[in-house]
């Protein structure tokens, strides 16, 4: 009886042992799952709600996250619509728990910047310092820079109308607000 309570014993102690491993590894994966998760994913998970999002220059932007790719995001604030790069993000707040599934393909940041080209709504660029360096018309998208055609909101301009130009680096730029 005593050696049967002391197997008994050890039984419950491998046990135990056993569980806390598994416990462990069971966290090691969910850990490296997390590792693995781009900022895309995280923001992915977030469609459609409000968040807050601070550039590196300390302009805050606000409002329900419309849509979002490699490299980029759209909030909407009502009527407003902003087009934000993810490389000039300082903070995100109102992000849930969760991410989505990495593997799905998207739209990435020339891409995007060529399709808000092509629409030929009226903007106001924001660069990295958090002002607003001017308003115009994005004309096209270079490798590394956009074209603005640089205009007062209310002016209207044909395809590739007159203003002056203004080249921004990618690097420079931070937001793209589309003016109505």
């Amino acid at each position: 009886m005593r050696w049967e309570n002391l197997f008994g014993d050890l039984e419950a102690q491998l046990n135990s042992e056993q569980t806390r491993l598994r416990q462990l590894e069971v966290q090691e994966l969910v850990n490296y799952e997390r590792s693995q998760t781009h900022l895309a994913g995280r923001l992915d998970a977030a469609t459609g709600h409000r968040l807050d999002v601070v550039i590196l220059g300390g302009e805050r932007f606000s409002g329900v996250l419309a849509s979002s790719g490699q490299g980029w995001l759209t909030l909407a604030a009502g009527p407003v619509e902003y087009f934000l790069l993810t490389a000039a993000i300082r903070s995100v707040t109102g992000i849930g728990a969760r991410a989505t599934d990495e593997g799905r393909a998207r739209v990435g940041l020339k891409l995007a910047l060529r399709a808000i080209a092509r629409d030929r709504s009226p903007v106001r660029v924001f660069t990295v310092d958090g002002a607003p360096a001017a308003t115009g018309t994005l004309d096209f998208v270079g490798t590394d820079f956009v074209q603005l055609a640089a205009h007062d909101v209310g002016d209207v301009l044909g395809a590739r109308g007159a203003g002056q130009r203004l080249l921004l680096p990618l690097g420079s730029l931070a937001a793209i607000q589309r003016v109505t």
